[in-house]
């Protein structure tokens, strides 16, 4: 699944981009948030990469959850933090959900599939 490995390469790269910046604006008090947001997307860039390498539908589903769930949660915690006045505070509760519906999927996907 190379559209895989490209978003999660991509979304690792986001994440330490985002707390490097974080830590180089001298932190604030958004910063805890910046670091729970990074954990999230890091932990699903990683996740990702190992998944893009399974084949089937189940294990490509829930890779794609994972990435966009991460994305949309972190996301909407970075545009908070680094101040943005946006009207997109729903997308961090969504793309949480999306997170933990992609692990669950996870759970019953078969590992050793391949497409």
């Amino acid at each position: 699944m190379r559209w895989m490995n490209v978003v999660a390469a991509l979304t690792g790269a986001a994440a330490l981009m985002m707390l490097a910046a974080a830590h180089h604006l001298g932190g604030g008090d958004d910063f805890d948030n910046v670091i729970v947001a990074g954990i999230v997307q890091l932990s699903a860039a990683a996740a990702g990469l190992a998944i893009a390498n399974r084949g089937g539908l189940l294990n490509e589903i829930s890779g794609g959850l994972m990435l966009l769930g991460a994305n949309l949660f972190a996301g909407e915690i970075y545009l908070t933090s680094f101040g943005a006045d946006n009207g997109l505070r729903f997308l961090a509760p969504i793309g949480g959900a999306a997170v933990i519906a992609g692990w669950v999927l996870l759970a019953f996907a078969r590992p050793g599939e391949k497409d």
